[in-house]
C-alpha cells in the first residue's frame, strides 16, 4: 500500500474539536478559518448523529430523522477518511473499493471482501461494523478510537515486519486475503517482538500497565498485539486496567474542589462529554469491567462510563460527583439486584416479595387505623 503523508498535527487537531463540538451538540473554539479548511467534517452536522445522554442508557450514534443519516450515510466514513488518509484505502490489501467496513476492536477501515474474511475469524479475533450501515454501533468513544488509531497507525504495529510482497493485492483471491489476515491477526506473525528499543519493560503486562497510565493509545495497541491481558491489574493498587484507562484520560477533581454543579441531582446535571478511547479499546479487546469502583476516585464522565457498560440505571435524583462508591456486578447473581429484587430477598421467588409487600402495607393501614381512633384527652 502506498504511504500517504500524515495529516498535519493541527489539522487533526481541529478535526478532533470540530467532530467533538458535532457529537455533544455544543459550539467549538474552532474559528471561522478552521471551519471553512474542514468543509467535510462541517457537513457533518449535529443533526446527523448524536451522543444520547439518557440517565441508564449506553451512549451511541442513531439515525435522528429520514434527513439526516439515512440521506448521506457516508458522512462518519468521509470524516474518518479527512482525519487520515490512510483510511481511504483497506487496512489489509489496499483497495479503495467498497471500503466502508470497520472492526471496532482493531480500529481499522476494510474493504468488504477482507471484512468478510475478518468475519470468519470470529468476533474474539475482529468486530466488524458497516460504517453506512450500522450507525447505532458507533458511540463517542469507538469513534475517537478510531480517529486516533485508524489504518496506518494499525499497520504500524500489526505489519512492522512485513515483507510487503507478501501483502495481497485487490485482486488477490479469498484464499489469500484469508491466508494473510490469519497470519496478521491471529498468529501475529508481523508484530515487532518486545526488545529495550520497543519497550523499557520485558512483559507485554507491564508494557500495557505503563501505556494506559501514560495514556499512550498506539503503545497499549502495541502490547494488546504482544498478547497483553486486558484485564491486567496494576498490582501497587490492585486496580483494573480499564479504571486506569479512565482515570488517565479524565482524572478526577481534586477532593474538596467541587463545584456546585456537582452537588445537583443526576438529572439536572449536564456532564461534559469525554471520549475514552484506550479504556474502550480495552473493553473491545476482552476487558471485564468489575462491579466495585476503585480505591481513588474517578471522574463524573468516568463513573456514567463505567454505569452505561455494566447496564446499571442510576435512580432519579442520585448524585453523582468524584468519587469511591459500589457498582453490582453484571453477572446472574446480581439481576436481581439490577430489577430491583436485589439485597437480603435476592433469592427471593417474586410471589413471597408481593406476599411480604401486602402484609407491609396492611400493618401500615392498621396502625394509621389505631392513631385515627385515639382520643385525645381533654385538659
Amino acid at each position: 500500500m502506498k504511504d500517504v503523508a500524515p495529516p498535519k498535527p493541527h489539522e487533526l487537531s481541529s478535526i478532533r474539536r470540530d467532530i467533538g463540538s458535532i457529537l455533544t451538540g455544543k459550539s467549538s473554539s474552532i474559528g471561522h478559518a478552521a471551519h471553512q479548511s474542514i468543509s467535510s467534517v462541517s457537513a457533518l452536522n449535529k443533526n446527523d448523529i448524536f451522543r444520547r445522554t439518557t440517565v441508564g442508557a449506553r451512549p451511541a450514534y442513531q439515525r435522528k430523522s429520514s434527513s439526516s443519516l439515512e440521506e448521506s450515510p457516508g458522512k462518519l466514513l468521509q470524516v474518518l477518511r479527512d482525519a487520515d488518509q490512510g483510511n481511504c484505502w483497506c487496512a489489509d490489501c489496499g483497495s479503495g473499493v467498497k471500503t466502508e467496513w470497520v472492526s471496532i476492536n482493531l480500529a481499522i477501515i476494510l474493504c468488504i471482501e477482507c471484512s468478510g474474511i475478518h468475519r470468519s475469524l470470529g468476533t474474539h479475533i475482529s468486530k466488524v461494523r458497516s460504517l453506512t450501515l450500522d450507525i447505532n454501533s458507533f458511540t463517542t468513544d469507538i469513534v475517537e478510537l478510531l480517529l486516533l488509531v485508524g489504518n496506518r497507525v494499525s499497520n504500524m504495529v500489526w505489519e512492522a515486519k512485513l515483507d510487503p510482497s507478501l501483502k495481497p493485492s485487490p485482486q488477490a483471491t479469498r484464499e489469500q486475503r484469508l491466508k494473510f489476515i490469519t497470519a496478521k491477526y491471529v498468529e501475529r506473525a508481523y508484530v515487532e517482538p518486545i526488545s529495550p528499543t520497543l519497550s523499557r519493560f520485558p512483559t507485554a503486562d507491564e508494557t500495557l500497565l505503563t501505556a494506559i497510565k501514560k495514556n499512550e493509545i498506539q503503545q497499549v495497541l502495541y502490547a494488546l498485539a504482544l498478547k497483553a491481558n486486558p484485564n491486567v491489574t496494576d498490582h501497587s493498587r490492585n486496580t483494573h486496567s480499564v479504571f486506569l484507562a479512565l482515570a488517565a484520560a479524565d482524572p478526577a477533581s481534586p477532593s474538596g474542589s467541587s463545584t456546585s454543579k456537582e452537588s445537583l441531582p443526576l438529572r439536572a446535571q449536564t456532564p461534559k462529554v469525554v471520549a475514552f478511547p484506550i479504556a474502550e479499546l480495552l473493553v473491545q479487546n476482552g476487558a471485564e469491567i468489575p462491579g466495585t469502583l476503585p480505591q481513588f476516585p474517578l471522574s463524573r464522565s468516568a463513573i456514567l462510563y463505567v454505569d452505561q457498560k455494566l447496564g446499571r440505571v442510576r435512580p432519579a435524583g442520585e448524585r453523582v460527583g468524584d468519587r469511591v462508591g459500589a457498582l453490582p456486578r453484571a453477572s446472574a447473581g446480581s439481576v436481581g439486584a439490577m430489577t430491583g429484587g436485589g439485597g437480603a430477598g435476592a433469592g427471593v421467588s417474586p410471589q413471597e416479595r408481593e406476599r411480604t409487600r401486602e402484609a407491609r402495607l396492611q400493618k401500615r393501614v392498621s396502625a394509621g387505623g389505631r392513631l385515627a381512633k385515639t382520643v385525645i384527652p381533654e385538659r
